[in-house]
């Protein structure tokens, strides 16, 4: 299977080289280009079967019977394949970001710790990538905007999903907080609309469970390129408004309803 396909090259990419023993003579070393082709495999496997992907590399993230360097490296293929798929990731990004704060589990410390640099590599990568993943560093939560139009909210300090926001009836092409944190703006450039959510944790709000508040609904009539790849990008200009930008020219500024 694709899991265990995932498995075996994960361990032998990680495998240290053989040793002799005795007055044995060491077997000769492997040629590098063998872990090459190790990595490249498992990379393929990623691309192919991005969810038992995601799914073997975070357990193997968190299995503490392995050693360090194996869980590590787990984490550090999480961020190859994001770095060589990008953009054929994107349907997959709330399995890639789960996978990669299973390690930041504050009920196991050790792990987390060991993790911490690691782990938040591949999210500031992931950041830098995808312009429906934002995070907020005042109160440690990240935003990931979904293929389906859901938007998820992680905390951080727990490693665990906060809020889901249902609404947009399309992809979500991008998003961003606040500077405080406490409002989120997501866009949808299929179905032209920009929604504004409550993302703190106080009043109402903080009894709504895991589904999240809608405060507005913004319609976007400005004209969005066809060109694949343009990276469409929410820039926060005041506390009530944002502006929208497509490979860094402007589209327009829109304010939150009252």
């Amino acid at each position: 299977s694709a899991a265990a396909a995932a498995a075996a090259a994960a361990a032998a990419a990680t495998r240290p080289a053989a040793q002799g023993s005795g007055g044995e003579e060491a077997p000769p070393p492997q040629p590098p280009p063998n872990r090459f082709l190790y990595h490249s495999a498992l990379i393929q496997v990623g691309v192919c079967e991005p969810s038992l992907f995601c799914a073997e590399m975070g357990a193997a993230a968190v299995r503490m019977g392995s050693p360090p360097r194996v869980r590590l490296a787990a984490v550090a293929y999480l961020i190859s394949l994001v770095k060589a798929r990008t953009a054929s990731l994107e349907p997959a990004l709330p399995l890639v970001v789960e996978a990669v704060l299973r390690p930041l589990d504050p009920s196991v410390p050790s792990l987390r710790e060991s993790s911490l640099g690691a782990s938040t590599t591949a999210l500031r990568e992931l950041v830098r990538r995808y312009p429906m993943v934002h995070f907020n560093q005042p109160t440690q939560r990240l935003a990931v905007g979904t293929a389906e139009g859901v938007v998820l909210l992680y905390d951080l300090r727990t490693a665990t999903k906060w809020r889901i926001l249902q609404g947009h009836e399309a992809a979500v092409t991008a998003l961003a907080f606040a500077p405080a944190g406490d409002t989120l703006a997501s866009f949808s450039a299929s179905e032209a609309s920009l929604r504004w959510w409550a993302a703190g944790s106080s009043g109402l709000f903080s009894f709504l469970g895991l589904q999240g508040s809608c405060l507005g609904v913004t319609r976007v009539d400005c004209a969005l390129p066809d060109a694949p790849g343009a990276r469409v990008k929410i820039e926060w200009a005041s506390p009530q408004s944002v502006g929208i930008t497509c490979d860094n020219e402007a589209l327009g500024f829109f304010t939150r309803p009252p």
